[in-house]
């Protein structure tokens, strides 16, 4: 009974692998297949977790993934998610699946004017240049008593660059985020203007959950390599693996379903 289990997960591993083929290749080209299946084995744990067994309900799970971060379910900015998710009052898991589609898709729907313009052109690359201003900000640690202003001045940029996001989700929930990614970081030693505006601004974007999450396997790695022993030396390393998975991310906005 193990080895015809084991045989009907592999054989929905690689139908959802030929599907993600199709509908996210650049994510497919960019992960390369042996992270692909880590990313459908992770979304096929998590949507059990949820209750949701039925294929369809499993493989929509993981296209939320890659659509809004393989931690959408747990990202403070998208309290609807988890709402949804934890909520077994129906008993009906397609009804579920069916929600956090229009959900999910109404978010989506949200945040098209920060990634294209009114003519439905991609207007991405503005992203890169923002975050290309970073390499001059300084290391040195911010004084707890200049936190404040310094999460001050950090909201009003994400406003900036993602108006049409952060007004969706709320200046409240960004408070939220902001002091919640000031102690995350510290964690990676991460204490500079520089190093703290590029990982809050990762976890506006990708999600807080960013630093584990399988989609974005570069981050884990850099943050946790005990070789890297200086906050400068980590955050160059994260700042370069950042810009080259976004470039090429925010290139084909149409994966992200915008």
């Amino acid at each position: 009974m193990e080895a015809i289990e084991k045989a009907a997960i592999r054989a929905f591993e690689n139908r959802t692998l030929a599907h993600l083929q199709e509908y996210f290749p650049g994510h497919c080209k960019l992960l390369g297949e042996e992270q692909m299946r880590r990313v459908i084995q992770f979304g096929w744990d998590k949507a059990r977790h949820y209750e949701l067994t039925a294929e369809c309900c499993v493989r929509t799970y993981i296209e939320f993934m890659c659509l809004l971060g393989g931690r959408f379910d747990t990202n403070p900015l998208m309290p609807w998610a988890a709402e949804i998710l934890n909520d077994r009052s129906s008993g009906d898991q397609i009804a579920r699946g069916d929600r956090l589609y229009d959900r999910a898709h109404e978010y989506i729907r949200h945040l098209v004017p920060d990634y294209r313009d009114a003519r439905g052109e991609p207007i991405t690359a503005r992203f890169v240049a923002d975050l290309q201003q970073l390499r001059t900000a300084p290391d040195t640690p911010i004084p707890t008593s200049a936190l404040p202003v310094f999460a001050g001045q950090l909201k009003a940029r994400l406003k900036k660059v993602f108006p049409a996001k952060f007004d969706y989700v709320g200046e409240d929930n960004v408070t939220s985020l902001v002091a919640n990614g000031i102690g995350d970081a510290a964690r990676y030693d991460i204490t500079g203007e520089r190093g703290l505006t590029l990982f809050i601004t990762l976890a506006f974007v990708l999600g807080p959950g960013f630093v584990d999450d399988p989609l974005m396997p570069w981050a884990s790695t850099t943050l946790n390599d005990k070789r890297i022993n200086t906050q400068k030396r980590r955050v160059d390393k994260l700042y370069i693996k950042a810009i080259g998975v976004l470039r090429r991310w925010w290139e084909t906005p149409h994966e992200a379903g915008v």
